[in-house]
This record gives C-alpha cells, structure tokens and sequence, in this order.
C-alpha cells in the first residue's frame, strides 16, 4: 500500500476506504472501477483551493411529492381515476427515492496547475470531512514552510 511513497515521504491522513491518500508530500486520488480508472496526485505545494459541496436534485423531490398528493387525489376517485392515483403515487414515491439517493457531499482539491482532485463523502460525517480538509491545509503548510526553509527564503 505504501509503496508509493518517496524518499521521506510519509503518510498523513487517509479517507476511510483509502481513496484519498495524504502525505507530507501530496494528495493522491486513485479509484477503479469495471469502467473506468483514475489516479490525480497533486504536491501539497500546489495545491489552491479545498471545497466541500452539497449537491442534490430538488427538481426530483419537488416532482415526487406532487405526484404522491395528485395520486391521493386519483385514491378518492373511481374506476380510471383510482387507478391513475395509485400509479402517480408510485412514480412519485420512486422520485422522492430517487432525490434520497442523489444527495451527496462532494470535495474538490483543486492545484494551481489545473488538476483537480473530487470525490465524495459517502459514508462520512460532515465533522470527519472538515477534519481531513484541516489536515490538507496544515500539511500544506507545513510542506510550504520546509520549502522555504531549504531554499533560503525563496518561495518555489
């Protein structure tokens, strides 16, 4: 596993499945699955910006809950229209399912380079992802204040 490093390189910080890999030296993502492979590794010196984002589909919860009260309407009604409410209230109880699935927490570790690095937090507390955030920005610079301290006061 930690194989990877280099010469005085150590392991910080890690995501609970070992997605995203912190070191005093870089971050490193790198994922697979049957369709496809990533691997980002960003030097904590050129690393720019952390962000942690809340994304979700409201359109489909929104969607969900107003087919769920037209199909209680349908429940009320006789022949066709009882039939029409239990299927609206399917379709939409599938929807609101469907907007619970779509939450999630993503992060994004961008470089100055251009890379980006995101993932998301599922599974994670929101104090566990501020936490790993903090450590990012601590071993960055802490990584910029050897760096310094090597070249005599010259930023890289």
């Amino acid at each position: 596993m930690e194989d990877f490093l280099l010469a005085g390189e150590e392991l910080l910080n890690y995501t609970p499945n070992r997605v995203v890999l912190l070191t005093s030296y870089r971050i490193r993502y790198n994922a697979a699955n049957a369709s496809e492979s990533r691997l980002v590794s960003i030097m904590l010196e050129k690393v720019s910006a952390c962000e942690v984002r809340y994304q979700s589909q409201p359109a489909l919860a929104i969607t969900g809950i107003l087919l769920i009260l037209v199909g209680s309407i349908g429940f009320f009604q006789s022949g066709n229209g009882q039939m029409f409410g239990v299927v609206a209230a399917a379709v939409g109880f599938v929807l609101v399912l469907a907007y619970l699935a779509s939450r999630q927490h993503i992060v994004s570790i961008t470089s100055d380079g251009g890379a980006r690095l995101g993932f998301a937090t599922k599974g994670l507390k929101r104090e566990a992802v501020i936490a790993f955030i903090d450590s990012v920005e601590k071993a960055k610079h802490e990584r910029v204040e050897r760096l310094h301290q090597m070249n005599g006061g010259v930023l890289v």
